[in-house]
């Protein structure tokens, strides 16, 4: 009798785990792989001020002020005063640079400062996270989609950088062995088993730009133009995953040879 009441309570705890552990897998997974939902616009004040502003907002690559004084300084070579405004989460993929436009300015990377300070324009600088961890070629257009719909809506025009090159093999080999290989199973359900994702990344962003007839209202800067090929330019890189000085500079160079064709029509922001 004892036996089979102990077998029992055995059986019942086991089945406890099994659920516990679907659980918390399922709730992982679903709050890795979901779309963020629709966040409702808030209330800002739409006057500008004379001086060109411009934002940055992204992951790792916006953080830290690593642009502003090098935009800072090339625009002012070219006689454009300028502000520029930048918020970046090391790590985020492209939900949460999303999401963190709607954050409060308590949160430590929420980037709604840079709405409310109004800039012309906005540089999108992100998915090399996206592409990394293999979260899926939808999941990274849905939410790049979702940041252009909402600087426009503010009157902000993107400037979208597209998804930079990088050495996502080594970046990916760097990491602890459950990330990696999370990484690995990921892109056989995300990515047709495709490791280098981010020429895949960018067509597939630029269909639906196209398709939400987009296109037209974003200055796109073709990251091809900063470096076609990790390989052949890594003296542009500090490590697998992010720009070096160097590399900054060339990018800023790249964006501030679209903005020169750009601000003639802004005849304030001239002299």
């Amino acid at each position: 009798m004892l036996r089979v009441l102990k077998m029992k309570r055995n059986r019942i705890i086991i089945i406890g785990v099994l659920v516990f552990s679907i659980l918390i897998f399922s709730f992982y997974f679903h709050d890795r792989f979901s779309q963020s939902k629709y966040l409702q616009f808030y209330q800002v004040d739409t006057k500008k001020d004379s001086v060109l502003k411009i934002g940055i907002i992204g992951d790792s690559w916006a953080a830290g002020k690593k642009l502003d004084s090098i935009l800072h300084n090339q625009l002012l070579k070219r006689g454009l005063n300028n502000k520029i405004i930048s918020s970046g989460k090391p790590g985020a993929k492209s939900k949460a640079v999303y999401q963190n436009l709607f954050k409060n300015k308590e949160d430590k990377f929420s980037s709604k400062v840079v709405i409310e300070n109004k800039p012309d324009y906005c540089i999108l600088i992100l998915g090399v996270n996206d592409a990394a961890s293999q979260i899926g070629r939808h999941y990274y257009s849905y939410h790049m989609v979702q940041i252009i719909k909402t600087l426009l809506h503010y009157k902000i025009k993107p400037i979208l950088v597209t998804c930079p090159e990088f050495d996502i093999e080594e970046t990916i080999d760097n990491m602890n062995i459950l990330s990696r290989n999370r990484n690995i199973i990921s892109a056989y359900f995300n990515n047709n088993g495709e490791i280098d994702n981010i020429k895949t990344y960018r067509k597939t962003l630029m269909e639906e730009l196209a398709s939400e007839e987009l296109v037209n209202d974003i200055v796109l800067i073709d990251f091809d133009r900063v470096c076609p090929d990790y390989k052949n330019c890594s003296q542009m890189y500090r490590n697998s995953s992010h720009l070096s000085e160097k590399g900054n500079v060339k990018l800023i160079e790249v964006i501030v040879g679209e903005l020169v064709n750009e601000i003639p029509q802004l005849g304030q922001h001239t002299h």
